[in-house]
């Protein structure tokens, strides 16, 4: 992980105990620090140690920056991206998200769903992927903030800012 070094909370994106974002793969994603805070949830010992939880944390980041960019048009993700990265009012919210699909995960593993391959190898017999996954790799709760954030629209999008002269995102 290549970290934005950036704690200054007028300046976004910014790294604090329960958040950070990443430059490399341009997301926010919880700490392992933050889960316990917002979940009273150890993912280091639930996982093993503390790698498996920041790629645990990364994982559950993928998930939704996923979902976001799987609704909108391909045109739309960069100003998206940038869009999550440098809003102050989305910001708290988009902490929720991820506080709401790591929940998810750890009550009901279904962050192992996007792994699942569809076949009943006892039956020797393929299952519908689509039947097996549907929409439950989400967090209801999730998808119901990500709604209210209007980061699903997928209508035209104008930025009248240069996004690539901005090196903080």
């Amino acid at each position: 992980m290549n970290l934005i070094t950036n704690t200054t909370t007028t300046i976004f994106p910014y790294n604090d105990t329960d958040m950070v974002y990443d430059l490399d793969t341009r997301q926010y994603l919880l700490t392992v620090a933050g889960v316990s805070n917002l979940l009273g949830e150890n993912l280091a010992t639930l996982l093993g140690d503390t790698n498996k939880a920041n790629f645990f944390n990364l994982e559950i980041s993928d998930m939704i920056y996923n979902f976001i960019y799987g609704s909108i048009n391909l045109d739309n993700i960069t100003t998206r991206t940038y869009t999550i990265a440098k809003s102050e009012d989305l910001r708290p919210l988009f902490k929720r998200i991820l506080v709401a699909q790591t929940r998810y995960a750890i009550r009901s593993g279904a962050n192992l769903l996007g792994d699942m391959h569809g076949v009943n190898i006892e039956r020797n017999k393929a299952l519908n992927i689509n039947s097996l996954r549907g929409r439950i790799e989400i967090s209801s709760q999730a998808l119901k903030m990500l709604q209210r954030t209007g980061l699903l629209h997928n209508g035209y999008e104008y930025m009248a800012t240069d996004l690539d002269a901005d090196g903080t995102w």
